[in-house]
């Protein structure tokens, strides 16, 4: 064999090594971290609740480990990739929640899904309004049903207070959707409390996911999950958000 040939052959093994290691990498699975987040109003007696300035430094740290912030709707889609990614959820409607949202997020362009119970929409001063959450979709943020009143979607409910249990699902959804013009098949558990009946009402009412604050990560696509109305949610409270911002 001469020199040259020696040379090729060589040089024809390094691709083919290269192309195996390449191929052989093992690629990570796309996740998306859900952290729900509720009250912005600087009162550290509350356990979750934060100033609009602690919930920026959260978003400082998020956006400096390379996280991208997605929708909802990407998940759903099956457009979302990679393991950096976050869904920031906020609970309950509070006026604070539409703050944050205005000085926080919206300058860096940033979306959250907001879960909101119609029952004190527009009827507490404490809660925002139609017009702030129909601004809020304008902007890109998205929503899902957070029951009607915020109650335990369980048995005792059920045997005591039917219409009030299918209240929680079902009118909750047609307020939103018809005040929002768009659909809702999310269901956010009030309390995280998620219970054979519960997921047995949310799928009667056409609702086709829902999330728990069990603290893992949601796998992607989501057909990945066990099942889609237990998805995970970490909830980020003045306890715990500097161990789980340090485990992203």
């Amino acid at each position: 064999m001469t020199f040259r040939s020696v040379v090729k052959l060589t040089i024809f093994c390094s691709i083919i090594l290269a192309g195996f290691t390449v191929s052989s990498t093992p690629i990570r699975a796309a996740q998306v971290h859900i952290l729900c987040y509720h009250t912005f109003l600087g009162n550290p007696k509350i356990d979750t609740d934060f100033s609009t300035t602690e919930f920026e430094s959260h978003i400082r740290i998020m956006e400096n480990k390379g996280y991208r912030f997605r929708r909802f709707s990407e998940m759903r889609a099956g457009t979302v990739t990679g393991d950096r990614n976050i869904l920031l959820v906020i609970d309950d409607g509070n006026q604070s929640a539409y703050t944050a949202a205005i000085s926080v997020l919206k300058p860096r362009h940033i979306p959250a899904l907001f879960a909101i119970y119609p029952g004190i929409i527009n009827t507490r001063k404490f809660a925002m309004t139609w017009a702030q959450l129909r601004e809020l979709k304008d902007g890109g943020n998205e929503f899902a049903s957070h029951g009607y009143f915020h109650e335990f979607l369980n048995q005792k409910l059920k045997d005591k207070r039917p219409a009030d249990f299918d209240k929680e699902a079902v009118l909750s959804k047609r307020i939103l959707e018809k005040e929002l013009g768009i659909p809702i098949d999310v269901y956010i558990y009030p309390f995280g409390v998620c219970t054979v009946e519960g997921k047995e009402l949310l799928k009667s009412a056409g609702y086709r996911y829902a999330m728990t604050i069990r603290s893992r990560v949601t796998k992607l696509p989501l057909s990945q999950n066990p099942n889609p109305l237990e998805l995970p949610r970490t909830m980020i409270t003045r306890a715990t958000a500097k161990s789980a911002l340090s485990a992203l």
